[in-house]
């Protein structure tokens, strides 16, 4: 009788629970969208839209992960979809799948079934590894560290996750969008990456698209009055950028870093690198960084011992593309422990007599110079006459024939795509360009159009039917030795946004106009 009872009791229990599991629990609210973006850049970037990272403590050692590397998305991909991360199957943290309960979940993570998540439960797991079901997490969880502010922001973007696509994503086309300067100098150039791009896309649609999605082309004016063309971009919703044209740093980067929009392999002029986990990729190390490769280039070619006897010269301009090639010389002198090198400034873009002397009386074993292409004629002119027989190092954009014309002097030019292996790469391109009706005017800027257009599409390839802009980040950050068919191989990583590291030494034949190799293909020493 009394066992009667007892399982009479038992029954209830077990009733009260079923209809307990079965009574709906009322919908969150709706989370507030701002709150949710700020949400966003933890998940996605692992940094608050503060700027602070984001802290994880891994394991019963609570190892430190900070930044990027503590990113919920590098787990549970940016979709929050889940994955399997180096052999452990890591669960669907969408809405959808927190509020269901799961019969049998994760193994790693839980070895037990567990009750749908709330916002108490979902908090707990994130902060101390506690699963619904009461149960301690998998050690493959790191235990967040959260203020107030980032709890709410995290638990807002949760509760959108998945829900809606990013923006330039609909079941039909995913669209991109190019910052380019149409009127004036540029125009031309301009143009013709747009009319590269246009193509490129064309013959991917010809070929059934990304996923039966056809890539669509937004192009805004950026000699337009009024916010730059990035943030008009930005604004009419793409998912991503390619091939703008970047003068400097713009502010707007730092709109594409808060929206964490991708801008893929855009052109540049002058300075422009990022941080190492900015969501720009670049395809070229800028011209900065390109004297830090001749310092190094000439340190290892056994003439150290003559750095330190007799310093570099660099003569430049006052502008910032020329600032920044000084100061990137003299840094890596100096981290090799060399003289700094000594800078004459041009007056009025040719170089001084005061400078010209400086240079008869002390020759130095080499001279960078970073100015305009007359300064550099004029430069070579007065050392032909005294006859200083000193090697002139400068960037590949002043290779121009009327500039190295009549001058018997060693100029070698800093060229990032080298001329190794271009003829084949140059008769495909050809051969593309005849496809689509377009003429060869601004190659370099063409070149570069390709390039971005093919890596794009890897990229996106990659990312699969869920693309997100944070997806598409991490594709990006994934290419390995790529082949763009007109560059040598692209690589990046999560702390690599420029995807070729190194050059090659070039001369200009200044009768036929072509670039001759003058040295193997330099790679670039961090």
């Amino acid at each position: 009788m009394k066992l009667r009872g007892w399982a009479a009791r038992m029954a209830v229990v077990v009733l009260l629970g079923v209809l307990g599991a079965c009574r709906k629990e009322p919908p969150p609210a709706p989370a507030d969208p701002e709150v949710a973006r700020r949400g966003r850049s933890l998940f996605q970037r692992g940094e608050s839209a503060r700027g602070e990272p984001l802290v994880g403590l891994l394991g019963p050692e609570r190892i430190e992960l900070s930044g990027s590397v503590a990113a919920c998305a590098r787990c549970h991909t940016p979709s929050g979809r889940g994955s399997l991360e180096g052999g452990v199957e890591v669960p669907d943290i969408r809405p959808g799948s927190l509020r269901r309960a799961h019969p049998r979940a994760t193994l790693d993570v839980e070895d037990h079934s567990r009750p749908p998540y709330d916002r108490a439960t979902l908090l707990r797991a994130i902060t101390e590894g506690v699963s619904s079901s009461g149960r301690t997490l998998g050690t493959t969880m790191p235990r967040y560290v959260l203020g107030p502010s980032e709890r709410e922001e995290l638990l807002a973007y949760l509760e959108t996750l998945g829900e809606t696509p990013d923006p330039g994503i609909t079941p039909t086309t995913l669209t991109v969008g190019a910052a380019l300067p149409l009127q004036g100098r540029a125009g031309e150039a301009g143009q013709d990456v747009a009319d590269v791009l246009r193509a490129a896309f064309a013959e991917v649609n010809a070929g059934g698209g990304i996923f039966r999605r056809r890539l669509e082309l937004l192009v805004e004016d950026d000699t337009a009055p009024g916010p730059d063309a990035t943030t008009r971009l930005v604004k009419r919703g793409v998912l991503a950028l390619v091939g703008s044209v970047r003068r400097g740093t713009p502010d707007s980067d730092a709109l594409l870093r808060r929206e964490g929009v991708p801008l893929v392999l855009p052109m540049t002029l002058g300075e422009g690198a990022g941080e190492v986990d900015s969501p720009i990729f670049f395809l070229y190390p800028e011209e900065p960084v390109q004297a830090r490769l001749v310092v190094q280039h000439l340190a290892r070619a056994d003439e150290e011992h003559v750095l330190r006897r007799r310093p570099l010269v660099v003569v430049r301009s006052e502008d910032g593309a020329s600032l920044g090639w000084a100061r990137a010389a003299r840094e890596e002198a100096l981290r090799r422990e060399l003289p700094a090198p000594v800078e004459l400034v041009l007056v009025d873009g040719v170089p001084g007599p005061e400078s010209l002397q400086r240079l008869r009386q002390s020759p130095p074993p080499a001279l960078l110079y970073a100015g305009p292409p007359a300064g550099l004629e004029a430069l070579l002119g007065a050392m032909e006459r005294p006859r200083l027989e000193v090697p002139v190092y400068a960037p590949a954009r002043l290779a121009e024939p009327q500039v190295v014309a009549g001058s018997t002097l060693p100029v070698l030019f800093v060229y990032p795509p080298g001329v190794e292996n271009r003829e084949a790469h140059l008769r495909s391109f050809s051969a593309f360009l005849q496809r689509h009706g377009l003429k060869p005017r601004h190659v370099a800027s063409q070149l570069g159009a390709y390039a971005a257009s093919r890596v794009l599409v890897e990229a996106l390839r990659r990312s699969g039917a869920d693309v997100t802009r944070a997806d598409l980040m991490l594709r990006m950050e994934e290419l390995r030795d790529f082949d763009t068919g007109v560059t040598p191989p692209v690589t990046f990583g999560v702390n690599r946004r420029v995807g070729v590291q190194g050059a090659q030494l070039v001369r200009l034949d200044a009768a036929s106009g072509r670039l001759e190799a003058a040295s193997p293909w330099i790679s670039l020493s961090p």
